[in-house]
């Protein structure tokens, strides 16, 4: 077997309101020089008892796809406004049951308590989901725009998986952007940094999202804290001082309601998009 390499993933991520996905399908069929096929994915993460892996910001991933098994481990990387960069360990497996002390050799990781954590490790939380895949060659790059529909689930509870996943294959960020400035932009879509882990960690526990904002308002740069904000408040229960926060940070005046429908809208959409590729540009 040749010898498998970390990859860095650069991908940008857009939820979407159930109710747009006909419309957003539509815009999909219709992009030139684009293939497209389907596949069902089954996804179960693990962490220890102490959640070693959430504590590192990283994500241990069982995947089966037609069959196939496949694990990945997803380290922290960085997030900017939707925009994901983290390096990924993948790693075929003959049955859908981890090996982190495999995949800690093979790639040469050097977790020195590798055997320990494999042996602790637990199923926490679950995201089984539809992909529908369009290859588009775009510009000067090529990119994979993957629709998922789905759940997340754990123990607490479950919710709804219904996003845009834009992953640069080959190219540069820029292309991508100017992809997304021709889609259809309606209420109910939104840039989001939380990844489908972050997402199964914090469904049914908003504590462990408000300990993650609470770090990022002491720490992190102006727009980490808006992206945190936005992503809390959007499906979180009523918390007034992030409200007060959010609206120091953008200098607006909304109540709970406004805000939510705000950071859903074409507008802030459409503001997101700007500050991205005046980033992104050159």
């Amino acid at each position: 077997m040749a010898k498998l390499a970390e990859t860095a993933e650069i991908e940008l991520k857009i939820r979407l309101a159930s109710e747009n996905v006909a419309k957003m399908q539509v815009w999909l069929n219709s992009l030139p020089n684009a293939t497209h096929h389907q596949v069902v994915l089954g996804n179960t993460y693990y962490d220890t008892p102490e959640r070693f892996f959430a504590h590192e910001q990283m994500g241990l991933r069982m995947r089966t796809a037609n069959t196939r098994y496949e694990m990945t481990l997803k380290t922290a990387g960085k997030v900017v406004d939707g925009v994901h960069i983290r390096p990924e360990y993948n790693l075929p497996l003959n049955e859908p049951k981890p090996d982190f002390a495999q995949l800690n050799a093979y790639f040469q990781l050097g977790f020195e308590n590798a055997a320990q954590i494999n042996a602790e490790l637990l199923p926490t939380f679950s995201t089984d989901f539809t992909r529908h895949i369009w290859l588009v060659n775009y510009q000067q790059s090529q990119i994979e725009i993957a629709l998922d529909q789905g759940n997340i689930r754990n123990p607490l509870g479950e919710c709804e998986i219904c996003e845009l996943e834009f992953e640069l294959k080959t190219g540069q960020v820029k292309d991508i952007l100017a992809l997304i400035a021709q889609m259809p932009v309606m209420q109910g879509i939104w840039f989001s940094d939380l990844s489908k882990a972050q997402r199964g960690y914090y469904l049914g526990q908003a504590v462990k999202f408000s300990e993650e904002i609470a770090k990022s308002l002491r720490a992190d740069s102006l727009l980490k804290q808006e992206a945190l904000l936005a992503d809390y408040i959007r499906e979180y229960p009523e918390n007034s001082a992030y409200l007060s926060a959010l609206n120091q940070l953008l200098k607006t005046e909304f109540n709970w309601a406004q805000m939510q429908a705000y950071l859903k809208s074409p507008t802030y959409f459409a503001q997101n998009l700007a500050r991205l590729t005046q980033r992104y540009a050159g």
